[in-house]
């Protein structure tokens, strides 16, 4: 019989292992069937060993030992104690008899003993773990190096299966159950292993190099081990509760076990040992990996292991003394360098600085010094890995962990004495300027990085440097403002340098063609000169100005100060007339060298290239101009003007005065720079016609300059604006070929402009900005026969170039310009509602007018009162009618219209969203509120409805497996339920159906924040439901449905513990409106608990989950209530209902 089962699972493997071409689906799965249908044998041991013994097929030995692990768990109460350990005996006998299975055939094995001596951890059977650790010693002292790697294996699968990660195997039993093993694990076998795996160590530590091939195989297996237990997530004493029910495996774990393990972890020689293992196995990139992560792990050790803070600053000191010695003795591999980072980072995340400084002052010196030097040494490398484009970044991902370090120990450097880190901060900074400019000064190698300076190649090749390179470049400008004193005049020095080559240059250049008129540029020699412009712009970006993301921009305190410091050796008059004369050199003026604020100077350099690109530009030779360098100087002058340019002084409690002569308010200063930059803005708008990113930033800068009003006022004194508002009005060339993005940015920067304009000239200005669109828009849609040229090529491109620069204008919307915006725009939505039919084929339209009116609800409907309210909700619901009309119905054919319908969906969801928002965030006059007759007033939340009742049918589950469109739905499902949830009695079934099924999705299916939002339109409707006592509607069965749901999500899936607060709340809402279907719930999971203690357990936590205490009806009190007994009660259920 045993024989003929084995023939026929050696027929079934070989028909599963068959390629597609020889066997047939049928066949596959009538094979499959027999290997499943024997894993499924009753009391399989006999007939299992007998395979083992006798087949030479390894899928059919490996299906054998997996029946093993499977019906040891299935049957363990029909086994005797005697069965189960013969049965331990006999697998780790065959393994150790049977040396060349293949090793997935002997890792099933090993893992099948794992599992028996886990599951003897609830009802002792067969031999303990400790007859399983004198096998282990036994095999070792064997001396047979086969034998030695059995034993390892052995030890791994043990650490795999009690780690309770997701390594552990499926037994079927309870979380808890598998979290007992693994704290029991812990304490009793955890630190055992790792002896065992040290004592070996200090056996080969003490054997000459080189290694032999038998002993390294050892080895690698022995410190892959010793990783596994330094990487181990020790248990808290304390709550689970972000644990309960999780099997994941947490990565970057510090080493934090209890007391227990001080003896091992705080003996010196321990740490020693790995320091030497590491100089043995450094060669061997796998060996290399293990012992320095290893060495990483130990640098992260915290928590009670230590007693107090002397026992932290011995095991400090001995750590990175032995850590030192070992980098002074050896050259560092390319595949060290991330674990090498990654200890430096343990060291300073882990040891707070204080301990840090009570180190010896010269230990501390060095600590700091070797850093500094890696960090530098990494930096080169990246750089030149950069530099060559390599695909592997081992460097460039451990020089980003070095900056990271630093910034952590930055943050805290108060405590630190200034000469222990201020000459080595400049270091860093030093080597990041020269590995990214040219010799002299430089490092970096001519032809890598220079070859790709060619902005057209760089966009095709990567995004641009300073978003790649952006949190380099925040910790680089952190760096720099430590000691400004050093990298402020190091940057000015060498900018000033490289703009005076490129203006010699270009001054070549153009007496080349002043000689010969046809002859062609080459300016190949300019691009090592534009690479290090672009980089040293950015650096100065980076080290001037600071990351000010909803904040109000600000001089950085350390430039203010070093600004300030400078003023007794600064003369006014000098420093203004460095930066006023970007035409001269800074040499050519006298006194510029001593009496110029290093600050100014540094900024006048930036001004200085400005004034060389406008040069080129006369002499026509913008052709050897680089828009990179362009585009990055445009991004140093939009953040340095939000912060330097007429700075409010009241936020600062000093100022400089070179800064407030040079940009303060009142200042001529700042009326000479302001010139200068429009003069900057205008040119770069006349000739970077066809580069739209450096457009954008260009126009960006501009928007920066009025987007406050006090510059507002300030800019439009200048003739230079008006001349640029006049431009757009005629329409004329350069600003008539704006692309569309830039297109945007312009106007939004003359509407806020125009908050600045005096009195007596605002009527001038408005009219200059706003009418000549108006009429070229109205003398578009008006003709008689609009209809039928609306597709002209001409007509539909101007259009698209007006709707456009509408959008801009809505942009610009502030509360001081509302009223005129409002007036100037609601005629022209209304004829847009037209061209929404006349363009309903046209993807290149219709987005835009959705975008549109997007743009003016979003930007408008929070300051207007009622009556200009009920006006833009009239005109949206005509806006999503229209758009219904010709797409209710359509289907989408292709990708290229399934993007289409994605794109349009998203903005006609944008646009409901911002509808709602007006019931949240009304910032309009009450005086302007008007109350006229309700009869036949349009609301938002009716537009909101019929926009979803218009767009749910368009919408599929792939669609709402694009990220953004699915937050945008349910963000706008969510405020629906919050706001108006009486709504949804009254939806259409078919409508109300479709929003309570993608509820249900939402809740399972697209991460965390979609499942928070399901939860909160849950409890919304749940609560209107309980409150309004609609029992027996369509709305109050679906709640009964999400019961169900969220009853099995929170208690026996997979479930995220950060939902806590929400999902108790949605939890206990259901409960209110369905209290007979709980009960039903709850019955029903106590009778699928066959054990009598569990059981119990689980009755006393659902009663006092809602004890008789507990009010059910839904207030504040009830809910707080709930939750705090909801969370005890996850903690006590969880943990063996969860089952792996």
């Amino acid at each position: 019989m045993a024989e003929k089962i084995l023939q026929d699972l050696e027929r079934a493997s070989q028909l599963v292992l068959a390629p597609p071409d020889v066997v047939t689906s049928e066949q596959r799965h009538a094979a499959e069937a027999v290997i499943l249908e024997f894993r499924k044998t009753k009391l399989p041991y006999n007939l299992c060993k007998f395979i083992l013994e006798n087949s030479k097929c390894d899928y059919v030995l490996f299906q054998a030992a997996t029946t093993i692990k499977e019906s040891v768990v299935r049957e363990w109460t029909l086994l005797e104690t005697s069965d189960i350990e013969s049965l331990r005996s006999f697998l780790l006998r065959f393994i150790t008899q049977h040396i060349t299975l293949k090793s997935y055939v002997r890792e099933q094995i090993l893992q099948t003993v794992a599992v028996i001596l886990k599951r003897g951890e609830v009802d002792v059977k067969g031999a303990s773990r400790d007859n399983m650790f004198q096998d282990v010693t036994n095999l070792v002292s064997s001396g047979n190096v086969t034998m030695q790697l059995v034993a390892c294996s052995m030890l791994t699968a043990l650490l795999n299966e009690f780690s309770s990660s997701s390594r552990t195997s499926n037994m079927g039993f309870t979380w808890e159950f598998h979290s007992k093993c693994k704290k029991a694990f812990e304490e009793n076998d955890l630190k055992r292993v790792f002896l065992f795996a040290l004592q070996v160590l200090y056996e080969i530590e003490r054997q000459p190099s080189p290694l032999s091939r038998e002993t390294t195989a050892v080895l690698n297996r022995l410190l892959s081990i010793t990783e596994s237990v330094l990487c181990w997530e020790f248990t808290p004493k304390l709550s689970y509760r972000r644990h309960v029910g999780t099997f994941e495996m947490n990565e970057n774990v510090s080493l934090k076990p209890d007391e227990s393990w001080r003896p091992t972890l705080l003996d010196t020689n321990m740490l020693q040992l790995f320091f030497n293992i590491h100089k043995k196995v450094r060669h061997n990139s796998d060996m290399s990996h293990h012992s320095i992560t290893c060495i990483s792990q130990l640098a992260s050790l915290n928590g009670i292991v230590f007693p107090d803070d002397k026992a932290r600053l011995e095991y400090l000191n001995a750590f990175i003394r032995g850590f030192l010695e070992l980098l002074t003795n050896i050259d560092l591999q390319d595949y060290e360098n991330l674990g090498v980072a990654s200890t430096f980072k343990n060291l300073i995340l882990m040891f707070p600085v204080s301990l840090l400084e009570a180190l010896p002052r010269e230990l501390l010196t060095l600590f700091i010094n070797h850093m500094t030097q890696l960090t530098c040494d990494i930096g080169k490398n990246a750089a030149m890995e950069e530099a060559l484009h390599r695909d592997d970044t081992l460097y460039m991902e451990a020089y980003e962990k070095m900056l990271d370090t630093w910034m952590d120990l930055v943050t805290n450097m108060k405590d630190l004495p200034v000469e222990v880190l201020f000459p080595q901060s400049q270091e860093v900074f030093n080597t990041y300027v020269q590995c990214h400019i040219s010799a002299p000064e430089g490092t970096r190698i001519q032809n890598g990085m220079d070859a790709y300076t060619d902005t057209d190649e760089v966009d095709e090749i990567e995004e641009d440097d300073r978003d790649r390179f952006a949190d380099q470049l925040c910790s680089i400008g952190i760096l720099g403002r430590l000691a400004p004193e050093h990298c402020v005049p190091l940057l000015a020095k060498i900018l000033e340098n490289r703009v005076s080559r490129l203006q010699g240059h270009l001054q070549r250049l153009q007496q080349q063609t002043s000689a010969n008129q046809n002859c062609q540029l080459d300016t190949t020699h300019l691009n090592s000169l534009y690479e290090d412009l672009h980089w040293l712009v950015l650096i100065t970006t980076h080290v001037l100005t600071e990351e000010c993301e909803g904040e109000t921009p600000m001089i950085p305190s350390d430039i203010m100060d070093y600004s300030i410091s400078q003023t007794k050796k600064t003369d006014l008059s000098t420093t203004l007339k460095v930066l006023a004369s970007p035409s001269q050199s800074v040499e050519s003026i006298p006194g510029s060298d001593h009496s110029t604020d290093p600050v100014i100077r540094l900024i006048s350099a930036v001004f200085r290239l400005c004034e060389v690109e406008k040069q080129a530009i006369s002499a026509k030779l913008s052709e050897a101009l680089s828009p990179q360098v362009g585009s990055s100087v445009m991004c140093f002058l939009r953040r340095w003007c939000r912060a330097y340019l007429l700075p409010d002084e009241t936020y600062y409690s000093n100022i400089s005065p070179a800064i407030s002569a040079s940009f303060g308010r009142d200042t001529d200063g700042a009326q000479w720079t302001v010139s200068f930059l429009l003069d900057k803005i205008i040119s770069n708008l006349a000739l970077w016609t066809s580069e739209i990113s450096l457009l954008e930033d260009t126009l960006q800068l501009l928007v920066s300059l009025v987007d406050q009003r006090p510059k507002a006022i300030f800019l439009t004194k200048s003739d230079l604006l008006w001349n640029i508002a006049k431009q757009e009005s005629n329409h004329q060339p350069p600003l008539s070929l704006l692309p569309s993005k830039p297109r945007r940015s312009l106007l939004k920067a003359l509407v806020l402009a125009g908050s600045g304009v005096e009195d007596n000239l605002k009527e001038n200005y408005w009219n200059c900005v706003l009418k000549s669109l108006h009429d070229r828009f109205h003398h578009i849609v008006s003709q008689e026969n609009f209809p039928r040229v609306a597709q002209l090529v001409g007509i539909k491109t101007a259009l698209i170039t007006i709707l456009e620069s509408l959008c801009g204008v809505a942009e610009g919307t502030r509360i001081d310009n509302l009223q005129r915006l409002f007036s100037f725009f609601l005629p022209i939505l209304q004829d847009c509602v037209r061209l929404l039919d006349v363009y309903h084929n046209c993807e290149d339209v219709v987005p835009l007018i959705i975008e549109l009116i997007n743009e003016v609800v979003q930007k408008q409907l929070c300051y207007l009162g009622e009556a200009n309210s009920r006006k833009l909700y009239e005109l949206c619901l005509s806006a999503i009618q229209m758009y219904s009309k010709h797409n209710l119905g359509r289907r989408t054919v292709g990708d290229d219209e399934e993007e289409e319908r994605y794109n349009d969906i998203l903005l006609m969801m944008e646009l409901l969203t911002n509808l709602l928002s007006k019931d949240f965030m009304d910032f309009s006059d009450p005086a302007e509120e008007v109350f006229p007759e309700t009869g036949g007033q349009v609301s938002a939340s009716d537009v909101v409805l019929f926009g979803l009742n218009t767009i749910i049918p368009l919408m599929n589950e792939e669609l709402l497996t694009f990220p953004t469109l699915c937050a945008q739905y349910f963000k706008l499902v969510t405020f629906l339920a919050e706001i108006h949830a009486e709504k949804f009695s009254s939806l259409p079934e078919n409508l109300l159906n479709s929003l309570m099924a993608s509820v249900e999705l939402g809740l399972s299916r697209f991460g965390t924040d979609i499942s928070r939002m399901s939860l909160e339109i849950i409890t919304s409707l749940a609560s209107h439901v309980f409150q309004s006592n609609q029992s027996g509607t369509i709305l109050h069965s679906h709640m009964a449905n999400f019961l169900k749901q969220v009853f099995n999500m929170l208690l026996l899936e997979t479930f995220n513990m950060e939902l806590l607060e929400v999902s108790s709340a949605a939890l206990f809402c259901l409960i209110c409106c369905h209290q007979d279907g709980y009960r039903d719930l709850v019955n029903q999971l106590l009778q699928h608990q066959t054990d009598p203690m569990y059981r119990q357990r689980l009755l006393e936590a659902f009663n006092n989950l809602t004890p008789p205490s507990l009010n059910m009806a839904i207030n504040r009190v009830s809910k707080i209530a709930f939750m705090n007994n909801f969370g005890n009660f996850l903690i006590n259920v969880r943990g063996f209902l969860c089952v792996k």
